[in-house]
């Protein structure tokens, strides 16, 4: 009689309280996931790599320098709704100019006329320097702020005959929103060996 009971009372609970409703859900739905901004950009040359936030624009112009004209290969992203712009350039300097800053011990002076440069021809204000490297390659990385309220962070390394540069400029507002993209961008590039 009671295992009668247990069924009817079974029977009656399906009946009167229904059955749950559950949706189906497949499990190949697309998740939608936040792209980052942040491409590798190799040179077209295949000697650098760095993260860029973007495509960039590729230049090129002629500079008057110490040993002759060099043309200034840029490769620039600017991101006008973060006032911020992100850019890598190089110049190649002839063999025997090299070897006379190796030979002549010069390679840190060269690395502060380069500086000097910079922050002069910015009408910049120096805020900061400190010697660095990159693997067993000399360099500086340079603070310093130019009219308009904008500060730029810039690395300079002499790699072999060429002369890099890795800069982040912004404005002195929007610096410090925006500290964890420039380091990464800056600690980002390396040099591959041609």
């Amino acid at each position: 009689m009671k295992t009668r009971f247990l069924n009817y009372s079974l029977v009656l609970l399906v009946l009167c309280g229904g059955y749950p409703i559950t949706q189906t859900v497949s499990a190949n739905q697309p998740a939608k996931v936040a792209q980052s901004i942040w491409k590798l950009f190799s040179a077209p040359d295949g000697s650098f790599r760095i993260l860029m936030p973007g495509k960039p624009e590729a230049a090129k112009q002629t500079v008057n320098g110490k040993s002759g004209n060099i043309e200034l290969n840029m490769f620039t992203v600017e991101r006008q709704q973060e006032e911020v712009k992100y850019a890598v350039g190089y110049v190649d300097y002839s063999s025997e100019y090299i070897e006379l800053l190796n030979r002549n011990n010069l390679v840190e002076k060269a690395l502060d006329n380069g500086r000097d440069s910079v922050v002069k021809k910015a009408k910049g204000t120096l805020i900061s320097e400190q010697k660095i490297t990159l693997g067993s390659y000399s360099g500086r990385e340079i603070n310093y702020s130019k009219p308009g309220e904008k500060i730029v962070r810039q690395r300079i390394y002499l790699v072999d005959k060429r002369l890099y540069q890795v800069s982040v400029e912004t404005t002195k507002k929007r610096q410090k929103f925006l500290t964890k993209s420039m380091e990464g961008f800056l600690s980002s590039f390396n040099v591959s060996s041609r």
